[in-house]
């Protein structure tokens, strides 16, 4: 006997916290203006192929609740879509990177890679450093 809601119960009764956008809704196109704007010429190739993206503060929404009263959120997040260690791909992240000169940088994953940074260390792994950007 199965113990708890069933499946098509437990997906019934989810309720996402946001609403999604309509099905016609273009954020492509809806931030592609602020991205063109705000980004350097050099980096108009990859706002006008859709690869990077600028998202303002202004469009993230209220800060939660539960954030400390001194958090402040970052003025602006640019988001570069890339390959896996494609030479064009690492072209792209030196070129938005020097444009841009983030406070942070994030680089997201997938588990396959994320599977690497444990196999080797970072000295063995180069991939993971860029030495141009240290100067």
């Amino acid at each position: 006997m199965a113990v708890g809601p069933t499946a098509p119960a437990a997906a019934a009764s989810f309720r996402p916290p946001i609403p999604p956008p309509p099905p016609c809704f273009d954020y492509r196109a809806a931030v592609l203006a602020d991205t063109r704007a705000a980004a350097d010429p050099a980096l108009a190739g990859l706002v006008d192929s859709g690869a990077l993206v600028r998202v303002p503060r202004r469009r993230f929404g209220p800060v939660p609740a539960w954030r400390p009263p001194d958090f402040e959120e970052p003025e602006e997040v640019w988001v570069l879509g890339t390959s896996h260690l494609s030479a064009e791909s690492v072209a792209d992240v030196e070129r938005v990177l020097r444009a841009v000169r983030p406070d942070n940088v994030v680089v997201e994953l997938c588990r396959s890679r994320q599977d690497l940074t444990f196999l080797h260390s970072i000295k063995q792994a180069r991939f993971f450093f860029v030495p141009e950007l240290a100067k």
